[in-house]
């Protein structure tokens, strides 16, 4: 009978300690790095307003928009090349120079549409550092959150 309850009180021993050890968070180990670096400091850290984004070379969002932008650009420019023809010397000249501009544009967008966005990190934004001078900090942090990065 001995053993059943010592079965039972391990079993429930082992129960109670892995619900205690709850997988940390991303967020959660951004901060406690951030502790970690700031707890030989008299400054107080503020996480309440705190955000963890994704960093990327290049934000999927202005990847998308050069695209969309090369593709109107594009358009743009067929137009224009059609319309010269139809046009006088002086006319033509100007609207040459505006589709020279527009041309670069385009060059510069198709480079950036050749960088595809990587993930390169974390940052972890809107940390509150109270004491002798108050500021709000970004963080930076490599992929596995093991370490700021600058």
């Amino acid at each position: 009978m001995k053993k059943i309850y010592y079965c039972y009180f391990l079993l429930l021993f082992v129960v109670i300690i892995s619900c205690r050890r709850t997988p940390k968070t991303d967020q959660d180990r951004a901060i406690a790095l951030v502790e970690s670096r700031y707890k030989d400091s008299d400054q107080k850290l503020n996480f309440d307003s705190a955000k963890l984004d994704s960093l990327y070379n290049i934000s999927p969002a202005a990847y998308a928009d050069s695209i969309k932008k090369g593709n109107e650009l594009d358009a743009t420019l067929a137009q224009l090349e059609s319309e010269i023809e139809h046009l006088s010397q002086a006319e033509s000249d100007s609207v040459g120079l505006i589709s020279a501009r527009l041309t670069k544009e385009r060059y510069h967008l198709l480079e950036l549409a050749k960088t595809k966005p990587t993930f390169t990190g974390w940052t972890l934004t809107g940390v509150n550092i109270e004491g002798p001078q108050p500021a709000v900090k970004n963080f930076n942090f490599d992929k596995e959150i093991t370490k700021i990065v600058e």
